[in-house]
């Protein structure tokens, strides 16, 4: 599978495509399936494959799913091991769509909230670095009293 993303600035949809864009009769998979195999009880599933990279540069195990429409009942069977799944959608409709279609497949799964004003995994982490990404899935700390 061949995957092409547009890296301009400006809204991929009114210049008729998408932020990603697939060869013509190119099957859907999941990006970066040997995280599943490396990951010990928790792995991240992601919308865009270049999300999963950034996880994974971090150090987190993830995996993507190629458009939020593209989760399948073999996703569930090759995730349900894990006692933890972290769901990172975009923070779009789409996203929330993709967020609620896996936890709704995976009861181990737990969706990860972005902020519509920075935007996916990669652009919080341009915008915030690991923290951004550390303290948009990991419970904060109760104050001591």
């Amino acid at each position: 599978m061949i995957r092409f993303r547009c890296l301009q600035e400006h809204d991929h949809r009114a210049l008729f495509h998408g932020k990603y864009m697939t060869l013509e009769g190119d099957a859907p998979r999941m990006f970066n399936v040997g995280a599943v195999h490396e990951a010990e009880d928790e792995i991240h599933v992601c919308e865009g494959e270049l999300d999963a990279v950034i996880l994974r540069m971090l150090g987190l195990y993830a995996v993507a799913i190629p458009g939020a429409k593209l989760w399948f009942a073999r996703h569930r069977r090759m995730l349900a091991g894990f006692s933890r799944v972290y769901v990172w959608g975009d923070p779009d409709d789409a996203g929330a769509e993709f967020v609620s279609k896996v936890t709704r497949s995976l009861r181990t799964a737990k969706g990860v909230r972005l902020s519509p004003q920075i935007g996916d995994v990669t652009d919080t982490y341009l915008a915030g670095g690991r923290d951004a990404i550390f303290d948009a899935f990991r419970p904060k700390s109760p104050v001591a009293a």
